[in-house]
């Protein structure tokens, strides 16, 4: 699996290349970094559920005749797009790739046996290409996301978060992790994903540069196998798409990042998910220590996120804080789980 783990990260470095050797005047390009962890917002601070998410994702923006597609399934999911009608010639084209990874844990990281009362330990490390084809009132993205569950750099990841903190603040806590050798699929499994997503402005709602809504909704086939509804809503200072609001983008939430010069806003976003089957939870073909059944899912889940954000000279940041209701009807698991986001985008 340490071999699958360095081919990953060598495609999305190869891809990287690829895509600034073969970018042009006329192409823009964005780095976003992300960054996910429930310490982000101390005053609900669990140290469990959705603990940490960080990923890099390069972008493209250039026309539907130009630029070298970034490798992977950038041509699978160019013909998607055609298939489905949403490829325009006479559109620009936003093309990324991501490289990231999410942490999940039980709320006890000091026992080392398997708890079968409380959410798996359970890591995601993947690769991830998205199509976005957008105008000003719609939006569709076409992802496919190829990963890796069960590795042990969730664990060498968090401990040394944990270890920095406590260097840190000269604190006992938090805890080294000790059970991840009971995540979901340990020693590593491949897994993968697709998702298609749309959104749509509210234009009788909306006021041009100054405050936008729109509806949302996705459609996840895969490891995470979902369909949600959502509203997301930004009132400020806008330069950018209304389909490029900054949230969850480590896991399923904006399109892509755009930077269209200076602007300030804060934001607002509300989904509500139904849920077909999550392998983090249930496992997936591996035999895992702890899984639970389908009948303990709560197949409707509410997630929800408020930010701000502001742009300047090439820069964009964002804050937010985030929340999960419940995914588990059984045991400690029975919780609603927050967490706090920094993202950082930078245009060239």
């Amino acid at each position: 699996m340490i071999a699958w783990a360095c081919a990953l990260s060598a495609n999305f470095c190869a891809a990287l290349a690829l895509a600034w050797a073969n970018a042009t005047a006329a192409e823009r390009q964005h780095i976003g970094l992300y960054f996910d962890q429930d310490f982000l917002l101390p005053a609900v601070n669990e140290d469990r559920d959705y603990t940490m998410g960080i990923a890099m994702e390069m972008v493209v923006e250039t026309d539907a005749k130009g630029g070298q597609g970034l490798s992977l399934f950038d041509n699978q999911l160019k013909r998607l797009g055609e298939a489905l009608g949403a490829h325009d010639p006479d559109q620009r084209i936003r093309r990324s790739y991501m490289i990231g990874a999410v942490n999940f844990t039980p709320e006890d990281l000091a026992v080392s046996e398997p708890q079968f009362d409380d959410r798996p330990y359970s890591s995601v490390l993947f690769l991830a290409n998205k199509r976005v084809y957008a105008d000003q009132a719609r939006a569709v993205g076409i992802e496919a996301q190829l990963g890796l569950l069960g590795t042990s750099v969730a664990r060498e990841v968090q401990t040394a978060v944990h270890q920095a903190w406590r260097d840190s603040t000269g604190d006992d806590e938090p805890v080294d992790p000790q059970g991840w050798d009971n995540q979901i699929s340990a020693g590593g499994e491949p897994t993968a994903r697709l998702r298609f997503a749309y959104a749509r402005r509210i234009d009788k709602l909306s006021l041009a540069n100054r405050f936008d809504i729109a509806w949302t909704g996705d459609v996840s086939l895969g490891y995470q196998t979902n369909v949600s509804l959502g509203l997301s809503a930004r009132a400020g200072l806008l330069g950018s798409p209304f389909w490029t609001i900054p949230y969850d983008p480590i896991n399923r939430g904006n399109f892509l990042p755009s930077y269209s010069g200076q602007e300030l806003y804060v934001w607002g976003a509300l989904r509500s998910r139904l849920i077909g089957y999550d392998a983090l939870l249930q496992g997936q073909f591996r035999d895992s220590a702890v899984t639970f059944n389908s009948s303990d899912l709560n197949r409707l889940v509410h997630d929800a996120g408020i930010g701000i954000t502001g742009s300047l000279y090439g820069a964009k940041l964002t804050l937010s804080a985030n929340l999960k209701t419940a995914e588990l009807n059984r045991g400690k698991a029975d919780r609603t789980h927050w967490w706090g986001g920094t993202y950082l985008t930078l245009a060239f």
